[in-house]
């Protein structure tokens, strides 16, 4: 399904891109990714099927990505936040053999013994003919290693299209509409950012860094129709009042745990927020919710969208059946075949679904305590701390113990000073008394992803 991407790629009365300095049309994009893919061939053989992208978010990656496809290779969009250590581990763990880079970023590749390319070695070679060639692969995107290990997960051209058909009634695309290409492209949510847009003739609107300075100037300046954000973002959009323009279609939050108040108030104020849910291996969302139905039923993550089946295990875990899943994960057959059992995908999170088909996310099954023979849901007790208004993050996680097996704790990010009785004593309110953390840390910060989720195994690792 690869020629869904390239639908309009003759068409040079529609932009594609636009940025502070420059904006070209689809007919130039494509234009620009032959000519690149030309010097990709001269300095890459296509034996080689992985081709790893360490770069910002940019024109030359969208470039770049295209021109991969065009020779049947599949790009492989690496964290720019990754440590050189990281960035080493990843590329041997998966035999890749070359990189493709931008020189800001040319310091983390000093271990790396691969061939490096930087883009402006690149787009400087010479070129060569080549014949197009067709490999259902898309892309691999790695998961973020939040609580384990980052996987590769492989995309075909079906499984990213599938998804944007499968959401097509939230995103409601239309030709000329604008994407703001607000979430990182190594990450699913910015990578699909790139294929919606090329799916329906709509123009990628790259800020200049992902700073919410540079998010903030792009939502007034360039008036995007679609966003896409994770909650930190919108939180700060509202609090300095920021409004976005009228034409605004949908503004997407994903990306973990986003507050029913939030998203209520960002719908007072224009931002028509979707709360969505998904991951990497389901190419994005697969569920979706607005602010009415948030009202009505506080906490969900939506309804399955369109050819997306849900279901529950006896064990609570959520399993999901849809086009839109992954091939395979890179280099781990073993791994594929505990996560996809019977055309379902089983995600590792807890949840129920109620009478009206509306899901609801309890916690991560990995991310359970089990304190003295009762299961504990680190995020109820997350929002119950998240309560009290001294605290201004959280992060509940296990320690182990001799007596009870594990014990909770909590890491906490505070206003001023507050007492560790009076902590308890608020808890209690809202929590049976087992679930209330035994130990308390408080910090000045929280490590977070790229995308503003707290890295729970990060944090348990720095107290455990």
């Amino acid at each position: 399904m690869k020629e869904f991407f390239y639908t309009y790629s003759e068409r040079e009365d529609l932009m594609a891109i636009r940025t502070d300095s420059e904006s070209f049309s689809y007919k130039k994009l494509f234009e620009l990714s032959e000519i690149t893919a030309r010097k990709i061939i001269s300095i890459i053989s296509t034996e080689q099927t992985y081709v790893p992208i360490l770069s910002s978010n940019s024109s030359e990656f969208i470039i770049t990505t295209i021109a991969l496809w065009n020779l049947g290779l599949v790009p492989v969009p690496l964290n720019t936040r990754w440590t050189e250590k990281e960035i080493s581990d990843v590329i041997f763990k998966n035999n890749l053999e070359v990189i493709l880079f931008e020189k800001e970023f040319a310091v983390k590749l000093n271990s790396v013994r691969i061939k490096k390319i930087s883009f402006d070695d690149l787009f400087n070679s010479h070129s060569e003919s080549f014949h197009k060639k067709n490999n259902d692969e898309a892309v691999v995107i790695f998961t973020s290693g939040s609580s384990a290990e980052p996987k590769g997960v492989v995309h075909t051209f079906d499984s990213l299209a599938n998804s944007i058909m499968n959401g097509g009634k939230i995103l409601n695309q239309s030709i000329g509409d604008r994407w703001l290409a607000s979430l990182p492209f190594y990450h699913i949510g910015g990578f699909q950012i790139i294929c919606r847009a090329l799916s329906s003739g709509c123009e990628i609107i790259i800020p200049t860094d992902l700073r919410f300075e540079s998010i903030k100037n792009s939502v007034s300046n360039f008036k995007p129709t679609h966003i896409s954000l994770v909650a930190a973002q919108l939180k700060r959009l509202i609090e300095e009042k920021i409004k976005p323009d009228k034409t605004l279609k949908v503004c997407l939050i994903g990306g973990g745990f986003s507050e029913d108040n939030l998203l209520i108030e960002a719908a007072r104020n224009g931002w028509n927020p979707i709360r969505v849910y998904g991951s990497t291996e389901t190419a994005s969302f697969i569920t979706a919710a607005n602010a009415e139905e948030i009202i009505a039923k506080p906490n969900t993550v939506g309804r399955a969208v369109d050819n997306v089946r849900i279901t529950i295990s006896s064990e609570g875990e959520i399993l999901i059946s849809t086009k839109s899943l992954l091939k395979n994960y890179l280099n781990d057959e073993k791994a594929i075949n505990e996560k996809i059992k019977n055309d379902f995908y089983h995600s590792g999170d807890l949840g129920k679904i109620d009478d009206n088909e509306y899901l609801f996310v309890d916690a991560k099954r990995t991310d359970l305590i089990v304190s003295g023979g009762e299961n504990i849901n680190p995020i109820e007790v997350e929002n119950a701390l998240l309560k009290i208004p001294s605290i201004k993050e959280a992060c509940v996680f296990p320690i182990q113990d001799e007596y009870w097996g594990q014990i909770v704790a909590a890491a906490l990010v505070i206003n001023g000073s507050i007492d560790e009785e009076f902590l308890k004593n608020e808890l209690k309110k809202n929590l049976a008394s087992f679930k209330i953390p035994k130990k308390y840390f408080f910090v000045n910060e929280l490590p977070k992803t790229s995308l503003g989720k707290i890295e729970r195994d990060k944090v348990r690792k720095m107290f455990v």
